[in-house]
């Protein structure tokens, strides 16, 4: 039975799901004017810090909204920080290796922004404040348990969890963001490539004082190899919190055989510390695999994060590609339901984020393979770090390079440069974020700033931006290139125009 007309919420953008991803799409969503719904059918933010490393990329896309403040503080790592990493029998040996690693929290010339070491049970209250700050509702409890799509919007239903109520909401627009097992993607029927399940795992998280094995650095993970409690301790960013993780073979045993009994005769052992006395916060099951959605969207409604695409955890590139995500649909929806561009705008979302989420869970699988001592496949090679976190492409042209080089080409990301003014130092990065922005290096381009641009012209980023002296570089709200110019035009609002008519798929182009 359906709810009658004024009993039907209105709202531009329902988002599925309120973990990192959906929570970053409405903050996204906000800074760019729009107001979302989140639903969220657990009672809170995450308690477990899945995703524990967030790069200096997401963390650039952060740096334009309310949260920048709060993530950069709250993951920071002190300059000169050395930890360890352990490939033993238990943490108190027979010892395999041993090696130290000095963290570099700040890419001085590639980024202004850190990397930050940050749980996720960190970063979402952190988002969730955030977003609510900037007028996003927040509904935990709700889950949407149905819906449908017309040339005029979607219409949801939506579950109360703790009254059992039942609402409709129509909504321009429908996100899922709900996980790998996502209920918006089944409900659209979107089957997923890739190469699969590497195998599934149990984790615990727990508070124990590891202190009578510590050396002399402190330990970042370890990768243990006793033949009966193998697996991994990594450490989290709340001091004597640590997850153990170990391999689970879901055709025997489920998470509920993982008591607590048992959880602390396997850290005993694994530990080498026969009186260890842990508290435990929870256990998880989680299966470290390659799938991609064969599509991104269909009609109006859009995947996101899990849901889009699933890859391993090696190189920790699975949350941030779905924030990524989340910036580049958010600044095209905004733009469609503001009334700057036209609806087949939306239609770039699946053309540029699936291309370069295939890549990155492939990258993301070889690594894994690697670490499985596994043969990579013929023809495939990782690539660097850099080149998947900073240096993906959108349009023509490989979506990841083998190196990173900032470039300046449009589809990809507008360098960081340093510029020194009259308010002191700056990132060119700190000029982007909100509308279309026009880097220029000479005042012929000032007259575009009637067309409700805005337009900085400043010396010293010519270089980085591949233009000459006096020209310009149109950059998009999340920070990618647009479109560039070597030298000043004789008419800028003109040539401004016609290529953001073009853009944005305005009537005429």
């Amino acid at each position: 039975m359906q709810a009658p007309p004024s009993q039907v919420r209105q709202v531009p953008v329902l988002i599925a799901g309120g973990g990192l991803v959906g929570l970053s799409t409405a903050l996204f969503l906000a800074h760019q004017g729009v107001r979302a719904v989140i639903i969220e059918k657990h009672a809170g933010t995450s308690i477990h810090p899945r995703a524990r490393g967030f790069h200096a990329r997401t963390v650039e896309l952060f740096r334009s909204t309310c949260a920048r403040e709060a993530v950069e503080r709250a993951g920071a790592v002190p300059e000169g920080t050395v930890v360890g990493e352990l490939v033993a029998v238990t943490l108190a040996g027979p010892v395999h290796s041993w090696k130290t690693r000095t963290v570099t929290p700040q890419w001085t010339d590639l980024s202004p922004c850190p990397a930050v070491f940050l749980g996720q049970d960190r970063l979402e209250p952190i988002l969730l404040e955030a977003a609510r700050s900037q007028g996003v509702e927040v509904r935990f409890r709700h889950e949407l348990t149905g819906f449908s799509q017309d040339a005029e919007g979607v219409r949801a239903t939506v579950l109360d969890r703790e009254t059992g109520a039942v609402s409709t909401v129509h909504a321009a627009y429908l996100i899922g963001a709900d996980g790998v097992r996502s209920p918006v993607r089944e409900a659209l029927g979107i089957t997923q490539r890739g190469r699969g399940s590497f195998g599934h795992n149990v984790s615990t998280l727990f508070d124990a004082d590891l202190s009578p094995v510590q050396r002399e650095v402190p330990l970042a993970f370890a990768v243990l190899t006793h033949p009966e409690a193998g697996g991994i301790i990594a450490a989290t960013d709340v001091k004597d919190r640590w997850i153990h993780s170990t391999r689970l073979d879901v055709s025997r045993e489920t998470a509920a055989d993982f008591t607590e009994a048992r959880w602390t005769e396997r850290l005993r052992t694994v530990t080498g510390i026969p009186d260890l006395k842990p508290t435990f916060h929870g256990t998880f099951v989680w299966e470290g695999a390659e799938r991609v959605a064969e599509r991104f969207s269909e009609g109006r409604v859009f995947l996101v994060g899990d849901a889009a695409h699933q890859m391993p955890p090696t190189g920790g590139f699975g949350a941030n590609t779905g924030i990524h995500d989340a910036a580049n649909l958010a600044w095209k929806l905004a733009a469609v339901l503001n009334g700057h561009a036209g609806a087949s705008l939306l239609e770039r979302y699946d053309a540029e984020r699936r291309p370069v989420a295939a890549a990155t869970a492939n990258q993301a699988a070889l690594l894994a393979m690697k670490m499985m001592k596994r043969e990579l496949p013929a023809g495939e090679e990782i690539v660097e770090d850099d080149a998947v976190t900073l240096g993906y492409r959108y349009g023509e042209g490989p979506p990841l390079p083998k190196t990173f080089v900032p470039t300046g080409e449009p589809g990809t990301r507008a360098p960081h440069v340093w510029l020194d003014g009259a308010e002191g130092r700056k990132s060119t990065l700190d000029l982007f974020g909100n509308g279309f922005v026009l880097l220029a290096g000479s005042e012929a381009w000032s007259s575009a700033e009637r067309m409700a641009l805005r337009v900085h012209v400043v010396q010293g980023w010519q270089h980085a931006y591949g233009v000459g002296d006096g020209g310009a570089c149109l950059v998009r709200p999340d920070g990618v290139v647009a479109a560039r110019w070597n030298e000043p035009v004789a008419d800028a609002e003109q040539a401004l125009d016609a290529t953001l008519d073009v853009l944005l798929f305005r009537s005429g182009s």
